[in-house]
């Protein structure tokens, strides 16, 4: 008998050790149950939202800081075209004046007119960035109300190397942009080489052109000019004293009268639209005739569809063609 009841007191004990435990399970005492994970208890509206720190970047540009994606994919471009070109970026649009650049045919299908700056055609090629030249504010408001916009006015910078420095750096292209830059530096060295024991140091040369639609005559620096950033600043041939003075590095073009041409005038001249001197000039032609270089045979025309670009793809080119004027000019000396 005492052993039964001990059988019973023992099968009391255990049935009373569960309904215990499934009480304290089930009773709602959140103190004693296990505290969840910090990765169980994140809501997807505790998560920091990092959309707009992965996707875009803040570029300080010449008119201030501005907004861009990290990596645009739909750029639309009003005034650097061959700079996108040369980094590896095709927009999606350009002007039609960029487009009409003669040297970089071969590089722009696909790419869609804009004309004139038309906001209908740019707004219905869904840009994500526009990469602009204009400095004009009311263009600028235009356009940013269709797309984060990357001004650079032209001639902001003063070379180069730091035009497709900053872009290459804007638009993730920086690698693009040094190797471009270093073939540039090389296409430069093997030029000044080449035209070693051709041009005497002390020659000099002058740029000069005709304007026929104001009859003009220009004598131009050092700028995107006519082919003056080649000339004087890569090739670094010496202009004449007078331009030197008053044009390299502080203007890039300026009107002349025909009665001073020859205070501008060097051992060779590099003309543009030299063609149009007999239309232009009229009785004065004759000044034109009596400068050294002319009755020396060592004027040299320049083709406008080159050396009207001031753009970097233009500039590699207009190197090497100054290089074979100047060659072939001596071996007609």
């Amino acid at each position: 008998m005492k052993q039964k009841h001990f059988f019973v007191i023992i099968i009391l004990v255990v049935l009373m050790s569960v309904i215990s435990a499934c009480s304290s399970r089930g009773d709602g005492n959140e103190a004693n149950a296990p505290s969840p994970t910090a990765a169980e208890n994140q809501t997807p509206e505790a998560a920091p939202d990092t959309h707009e720190e992965s996707f875009t970047k803040i570029v300080k540009a010449p008119l201030g800081d501005v907004e861009i994606p990290q990596n645009p994919q739909r750029i639309v471009t009003d005034g650097y075209l061959p700079e996108l070109l040369v980094l590896g970026v095709k927009p999606v649009g350009s002007t039609g004046f960029e487009l009409e650049n003669k040297v970089i045919q071969d590089q722009i299908e696909g790419i869609q007119s804009t004309g004139e700056r038309s906001l209908e055609v740019i707004l219905s090629l869904e840009p994500d960035l526009i990469v602009t030249w204009t400095s004009d504010m009311a263009i600028l408001e235009q356009y940013q109300k269709i797309a984060p916009t990357l001004s650079v006015p032209y001639g902001y910078f003063n070379s180069i190397h730091e035009t497709i420095g900053f872009l290459g750096d804007a638009l993730n292209k920086k690698a693009e942009g040094e190797e471009w830059l270093a073939g540039l530096d090389q296409t430069v060295a093997e030029a000044r080489a080449e035209l070693e024991g051709i041009v005497e140091p002390e020659s000099t040369f002058a740029l000069m052109g005709v304007f026929v639609v104001d009859s003009g005559f220009y004598i131009y620096g050092d700028g995107g000019y006519r082919g003056g950033e080649a000339i004087y600043t890569h090739l670094k041939l010496t202009p004449p004293r007078k331009q030197l003075e008053e044009m390299i590095g502080k203007e890039q073009y300026r009107q002349i009268s025909y009665e001073v041409v020859d205070e501008y005038a060097g051992d060779y001249i590099f003309i543009d639209q030299g063609a149009m001197i007999s239309e232009v000039w009229g009785n004065n032609e004759g000044v034109w005739k009596s400068l050294d270089a002319v009755k020396n045979n060592r004027v040299m025309p320049l083709d406008p569809d080159l050396f009207w670009g001031n753009d970097p793809i233009s500039l590699k080119l207009q190197i090497k063609e100054i290089v074979r004027m100047l060659k072939e000019n001596a071996s007609q000396a």
